[in-house]
């Protein structure tokens, strides 16, 4: 009673006091109830705030591995059990929903992101100064402005404006006295001067000015403190309105606080009252410290908070103040038999010296790490009154020793935390990014296999009983093994899965000796280091020396390995993957069950258990005396399984010494909590009570692991393909408007966000025409393919112009054949509004014609599913001759009644799934028992459709090729593309590999038109999906012939880099759906090769010269582009040329191949004498056609005959792209040796691509494939090309010429012409270099098939090996571009013994082109006996000038190039 009257005295004075500061009208005294929830208290201090919940610091600990060994059914269907069934639309209470459409207010934020900058602008002072920009190279320098190159300081600046006003007075007065103007006019050139000298001084002075200033207020920061008047000005008026936010910011996080950590011996601990009074913190002074990097600012201030100092206060002020005051109301006793004691706290002053050092980023906030500490203790004091109120509360710090303590406590609190020199440390970067601070980047699996050489015994002798714990920088232990009974040689086999954040900290192994019933005794360490698995992610064999004091004491060894967390592509969806990290959250619950108290109050927590075990993996806090507990606890753990993976929550209420009865709980499939998140639902109701509901969600996180993602347990078998022939696009949306230009535009397909194909792009075309036809292969009649117009960037991300939907059920259906399930329902020609993105409007038209094609139904299309590696640890485990090293404290429950509470079985069930290749008349049952549910997966169903041979699945030309891609053994971590036919888009890429060796067991797939002549490519790319390709190694092959061999099992492929060095290995196994498609003739293999053009001779050519003859050389186009220009034959009507060339055709039925006869004129343009259409497609693959073309032309009418033989050979022609979307539309053949020259009617060389092959073939000899690159035709007969190959480089006994006995040959280099250069608007020419000597040829005109035909010599001998050749864009003003560069490596091509010659074919680099060479070597003769060691021929029509750069020109030159000869 006496306890319970002084609390009443309490409560009514403390109501007083609050009462007459609530009086005072300034700011607003929050008082309620302290048994109040604590929404109820935030809502009363002000309006309602996103409680600022800072997560604690990781709680590293083993993972709990989820496997989903669980039997459990679902009962009931998810739902929102707070959402109405009649608003489709979540409502959130308290948040108005924002109509999309209604209109923007101004200054509101982009709903959109906004357009990016064009390339050519210069923004910001970073672009402007050139800051980023990398120094120009040596002898770049002088270059760099015309005005530093030729002009001194002395000659511009500010002597050459006061010389320019002498100068213009003195002409401007002779100019006015010669013509007799008036005094007037003089006085006003004496006005212009006078102005020009007073505007000067007085920027000179201003400036001045402003410079001594700077310097002064530098030093003066560095030495003295300013004051903060005006920011402490602007903090006394937005105190007030900040004042009441703050308080309720900090009673919704506090108040949880102290429920959940309320003692033992107290029933709770509630705020009933907190304001933090009417007057605001102040900032005494400030110090800058400017001398520190650009990005790091640092300040001292003098912080201080002094509501009772009124001193600068008016009178009206001290009247209306509001001291800060916080009433904590302590509840003691239990049960029914408590009373509530207030506590107050007043009067609270603080003071210190605070440095602050902020680290700046250039991405928002801009401020990346704030750094807060103390430069010396801060000064605290309080009023403290426990009983009696703020009138007759005595303050227990005049109590002897107990102030001075409690300050002490307080330092000691905060010293470690930020107290100089420790810093408290704000990553505001990642505060403000919304993942969570302890998101986990992977799960590290450790593999403790033994010990060896333990030295130590137990305490009073004997053998010890070894194991081993786990911990990160010496923390909280994470997992321990089993200890093994009396051995110095311990061999565990245990595998541990700890979850890791950082890599950047230190692996500890603690070797402990178990005992009964005493402490554990510590035998020794080892440290592993995380970061060296950023090189390899898999470390196996790992031998650590075991230390203790220094000294060694045994060894210890284990394996490591790391997998992270799989960072999903744009667009790419994760939810498939089986294994990963889960992380769950519990929030929140609400009107809890509470009949089973007595009080009406529950003391709620919330116990997770996975996939039926009876020990929770995770436990919340628990708060007292509410029904609405608030968690937002959250826990990872590692899930093996995720479709066998169930979760059950119990709600349990705490008593401290009576059973913890179940409130309520729910069980649920981790797939259905998942896919409710996406539906905006995370209320769940509570079973086994009568209300109560409770607030859950997931996120999953895939980890990269061997089968995870596109795994063979996830694999259905297609359907069949959708044939698209994407014809044009009419009218599209032009992003690039603003700008000047068009849009860049190319089509993708998509499926489930996946793209399975594209078109090329049309460069600047708002109606672009692509007239390409590409195959989709699909899976079920519910997916829907995203036609979508995208604008190609060059840098930037893709803009996307507009899509179109196209579902496969408008063009396929089922069928009752059991060969072909699914028929197609016809073909679908459409022309389709595209709509545009985050609007519901269109803009342009896309026309496209459709077709399904349906696939055979095979039975074995499937892959043995591999247990994933998590399960194969966990499966190894050895647990023969151990024992379980136990702590004292338990964790499970001694509750009886808990356990019978929560029957076996799942409370909340979801919707199944269409599964895919499923058709549309599948039901799902859901009535079905558990027992019917087991026996169903006991009993698999039976596989339907034809069974069929390797031999009968030969015969089908076109069908899908199925890959999986099981492992490898790479040269470097890369990730594996699967390429078909022409390699111009990947059928499917593999995730970037975690170690050089790699479990991938991913499938993918690829359609093949025609498997006699198809190739497989294999490609391993260190890039980014989306980025600029980085091939560092690959592999291609027959189709039929890597089918046949990966059929009957798993095949190793070897994948090497052009030099052959860096070999890797990857194991591959396929299978083959055949689908029986009809080829268009400009779609087959035998439509596209390599045309060898024999030019004979011509007859009866028109005579145009004055002499009656005429001077007559022929040009072939393909394409209207260039491809071969012959000799000129002069004087003559009967020219014999005997010339050949080769030409790579993309399509022989579109090919628009011609032959025009020129007269060949030296001063004036040449004159055609007539041309000819040559019909590619009428020729027979390998067979020599000799025709008789007739010449026809407008003016001479026809006349003439040319005389060619025409051999075709069907080659791949593989088409090249950059970065994203770069395409090539001129393509080259996939072999080198394509451009060897081929005798008519010898049939095909074997060994060229391995694609055809004839019984001739082995006639000849096989021809080496030259590198990428480079490839060379000798030039002589063709029966030598059996020893073409690339020679060595001469051994020691052929370099003589390095010690002077032999002098060096002559090298004749004829630079003939190229082709296939970026663009037909450049002047190129072409610059040779060979040691120290460079020439270069006259620019062409604009084209991109430029001829040069020039002949330079060189001195050369085996010891220089390499020709540089630079291909430039001729300027007369500015800088020349460059367009391509290579180098030929000599004696690879010749030999240096004899004399040689060859005809180089040199593929460019850094652009894109193929350039022709004439190499011509002769030992015997030295040019250096000349009077230069290179020299240019004068050979007709060769020119014997050198051209050279524009006088204009400031065009730097390159390393190396001294002079121009």
């Amino acid at each position: 009673m006496a306890t319970s009257s002084v609390a009443a005295n309490g409560n009514g004075q403390a109501a007083l006091d609050l009462q007459k500061d609530k009086d005072q009208g300034r700011v607003a005294v929050h008082s309620f109830d302290p048994d109040a929830s604590p929404e109820a208290k935030g809502a009363a201090a002000g309006k309602a705030r996103e409680e600022l919940n800072l997560p604690k610091a990781p709680s590293e600990q083993e993972l709990p591995i989820d496997r989903g060994n669980s039997a459990v059914v679902p009962t009931i269907t998810v739902h929102d059990a707070d959402a109405d069934s009649e608003k489709p639309k979540m409502q959130v209470e308290g948040v108005e929903q924002v109509d999309e459409d209604a209109s923007v207010p101004p200054g509101a934020l982009p709903a959109a992101a906004a357009p990016s900058i064009p390339d050519w602008y210069r923004v910001g002072w970073r672009q402007v100064s050139g800051i980023d920009q990398p120094p120009p190279r040596e002898g770049e320098e002088k270059d760099k402005a015309v005005l530093e190159t030729f002009f001194t300081d002395q000659y511009y600046g500010s002597w050459y404006h006061n010389a320019g006003i002498i100068i213009f007075a003195v002409f401007a007065s002779h100019f006015l006295t010669r013509f007799h103007f008036g005094w007037g006019w003089l006085f006003i050139v004496l006005a212009v001067c006078n102005t020009y000298y007073t505007t000067s001084m007085q920027r000179v002075r201003r400036r001045a000015r402003d410079d001594i200033q700077r310097e002064l207020v530098k030093s003066r920061l560095a030495s003295e403190s300013e004051s903060a008047d005006w920011i402490n000005n602007f903090l006394d008026r937005f105190w007030l309105i900040y004042e009441p936010v703050l308080s309720a910011t900090i009673i919704n996080s506090v108040d949880q606080v102290l429920s959940s950590t309320t003692p033992a011996f107290l029933d709770s601990m509630r705020l009933s009252t907190f304001t933090l009074g009417t007057k605001a913190p102040r900032i005494d002074h400030v110090r800058t410290f400017p001398k520190t990097p650009d990005d790091i600012i640092m300040m001292d201030w003098g912080i201080s908070f002094t509501p009772n100092e009124t001193s600068e206060m008016t009178t009206k002020q001290v009247l209306s103040k509001v001291n800060p005051k916080i009433v904590l109301s302590v509840r003691l006793g239990k049960g029914l038999a408590t009373a509530a004691m207030p506590i107050l706290l007043e009067d609270i002053t603080f003071k210190g010296n605070m440095r602050v050092r902020m680290k700046l980023m250039t991405n928002f906030p801009h401020v990346q790490i704030v750094d807060i500490c103390f430069m010396e203790k801060p000064v605290i004091d309080y009023v403290l009154k426990p009983v009696g109120g703020e009138t007759l509360g005595f303050d227990i710090a005049n109590i002897p020793g107990l102030s001075s303590f409690i300050r002490d406590m307080t330092h000691s609190t905060l010293g470690p935390m930020m107290y100089d020199p420790n810093v408290f440390t704000l990553n505001l970067e990642q505060l403000l990014s919304g993942a969570p601070l302890d998101s986990a980047i992977g799960v590290l699996q450790v593999s403790v296999q033994s010990a060896r050489g333990i030295k130590g015994s137990k305490i009073g002798g004997g053998t010890p009983d070894p194991f081993v714990a786990i911990t990160i920088n010496n923390r909280a232990e994470l997992a321990r093994t089993k200890y093994k009974h009396n051995t110095y040689n311990p061999t565990w086999m245990e595998t541990k899965f700890i979850l890791i954040n950082n890599l950047a900290e230190s692996l500890v192994f603690n070797l402990y000796d178990y005992n009964d019933h005493r402490k554990n005794s510590l035998l020794g360490s080892s440290t592993f280091e995380l970061a060296q698995l950023q090189e390899d992610a898999t470390l196996e064999d790992l031998t650590s020396q075991l230390l203790m004091d220094g000294k060694e004491r045994g060894e210890l060894r284990y394996d490591v390995s790391f997998f992270p967390v799989l960072t999903p592509e744009d667009g790419e969806d994760t939810s498939d993957t089986s294994v990963g990290i889960v992380r769950l959250t519990v929030h929140q619950a609400k009107e809890l069950d509470a009949k089973k108290s007595l009080s009406g109050d529950l003391n709620p927590l919330a116990k997770v258990f996975l996939s039926g075990s009876r020990t929770p993996v995770h436990v919340t806090k628990a708060f007292k005396h509410t029904n609405n507990p608030v968690w937002e606890s959250s826990h990872e753990f590692l899930c093996a399984e995720k479709a066998k993976s169930v979760i059950t929550v119990k709600v349990v209420d705490d008593r401290d010494f009576l059973k913890d009865p179940v409130v309520g709980y729910m069980s649920i499939k981790l797939e259905d909590l998942l896919a409710s998140k996406k539906d905006n639902v995370d209320w769940f109701p509570l079973s086994n009570c009568e209300s109560g509901k409770l607030r859950i969600s997931a996120e999953w996180k895939p980890l990269n692991m061997a089968g995870s993602l596109h795994g063979a347990d996830h694999y259905s078998p297609p359907i069949g393909v959708v044939r698209l022939w994407l014809d044009r696009a009419t009218d599209v949306k032009n992003v690039e408007a603003t700008l000047g230009g068009k849009s860049d535009p190319y089509t993708r397909v998509q499926v489930n966000n996946v793209t399975m194909g594209r078109t090329e792009v049309v460069n600047n075309n708002l109606n672009p025409v692509w007239d390409q036809i590409i195959y989709i292969t699909v899976h079920s009649l519910k997916e829907t393919m995203l036609l979508e117009c995208m604008d190609y960037q060059h840098l930037t991300r893709d803009r996307s112009l507009g899509s179109v939907e196209l579902r496969v059920a408008d063009l396929a259906k089922d069928s009752d054949d059991k060969m072909y399930p699914f028929q197609s329902i016809g073909v679908k020609t459409a022309t389709d509004p595209l709509r545009l993105d985050g609007a519901n409007t269109f803009k342009g038209n896309l026309h496209y014609t459709a077709e399904f094609i349906p696939a055979m139904k095979l039975k074995g299309i499937k892959f043995e599913s591999h247990s994933n590696e998590i399960n194969q640890a966990v499966a190894a485990d050895d647990d023969s001759g151990s024992g379980v090293v136990s702590d004292s404290a338990s964790s499970i429950s001694s509750s009886d009644e808990e356990a019978q509470a929560v029957p076996d079985g799942v409370t909340i069930k979801g919707k199944k799934k269409h599964t895919r290749a499923a058709k549309s008349t599948d039901t799902t049952a859901t009535s079905a028992t558990q027992a019917t549910a087991a026996s169903s997966e006991t009993q698999p169903p039976v596989e339907e459709g034809i069974e069929m041979s390797v031999d009968e699945l030969m015969t089908h030309q076109s069908g899908i090729i199925v890959f999986n891609v099981i492992s490898g053994q790479l040269a470097k971590k890369a990730r594996v593309e699967v390429l078909l036919d022409d390699g111009y888009w990947p059928c499917f890429s593999t995730s970037r590999a975690r170690s050089t060796k790699v479990q991938w067991d991913y499938v993918g797939e690829g359609f093949l038109k025609e498997l006699d002549f198809g190739q497989v490519w294999l490609r391993l790319n260190d890039a980014d999906e989306g980025d600029k390709d980085a091939i560092i190694a690959q592999y291609k092959g027959d189709a039929k012939a890597f089918l046949q061999s990966t059929l009957n099992g798993p095949q190793t492929f070897t994948l090497k880099d052009e030099s052959e060095k860096d070999i890797s290995v990857v194991t591959v196994e396929a299978r083959y759906v055949p689908v029986p498609v009809k080829l268009e003739p400009r779609e087959s293999i035998n439509n596209q090769g390599v045309v060898r053009v024999d030019l004979i001779d011509g007859r009866e050519i028109p005579a145009v010269d004055r002499s009656g003859k005429s001077d007559p050389y022929a040009v072939f186009t393909l394409n209207e582009q260039r491809v071969f220009k012959s000799q000129t034959k002069k004087k003559t009507l009967n020219p014999e040329w005997n010339e050949n060339f080769q030409v790579s055709v993309p399509s022989r039925v579109a090919a628009d191949f011609e032959v025009e006869i020129f007269d060949w004129n030296q001063l004036e343009q040449a004159k055609s004498l007539g041309s000819a259409k040559i019909n590619l497609a009428d020729l027979e693959p390998f067979e020599a056609s000799e025709l008789e073309l007739s010449l026809s032309s407008p003016k001479l009418g026809p006349k003439g005959r040319v005389h060619v033989r025409l051999m075709f050979q069907p080659e791949i022609i593989a088409r090249s792209r950059k970065n994203t979307s770069t395409f090539s539309t001129a393509g080259r053949a996939m072999t080198q040796v394509g451009v060897l020259p081929l005798s008519a009617g010898k049939g095909v060389i074997h060994g060229v691509t391995g694609l055809f092959k004839s019984k001739e073939a082995d006639e000849v000899s096989a021809i080496p494939e030259l590198p990428a690159g480079q490839a060379s035709v000798p030039i002589v007969q063709p029966a030598t090309l059996g020893t073409l190959g690339s020679p060595p480089l001469p051994d020691a006994k052929s370099k003589t010429s390095l010690d002077g006995t032999h002098e060096p040959g002559t090298l004749r280099v004829t630079v003939l012409d190229a082709k296939d250069l970026p663009s037909a608007d450049y002047k190129p020419y072409a610059t040779i270099r060979l040691g120290d000597k460079e020439f270069k040829t006259k620019h062409a005109g604009k084209t991109a098939t430029p001829e040069w035909d020039e002949t330079f010599v060189f001195a050369a001998g085996p010891y220089i090996s390499k020709i540089h050749v630079w291909v430039h864009d001729h300027k007369t003003l500015g800088k020349d571009k460059l367009l391509g560069n290579g180098e030929i490596d000599i004696w690879r091509h010749i030999k240096p013994e004899e004399a040689s010659a060859a005809e180089v074919f040199l593929e460019l680099r850094e652009g894109q082109g193929l350039m022709r060479l004439n190499l011509e070597y002769d030992p015997t003769q030295n040019p250096l006996g000349r009077s230069s060691t290179g020299s240019r021929e004068n050979v007709m029509p060769r020119t014997a000038s050198i051209a050279s750069p524009s006088r204009f020109s400031i065009r730097g030159r390159r390393p190396g190039a001294e002079n121009d000869d």
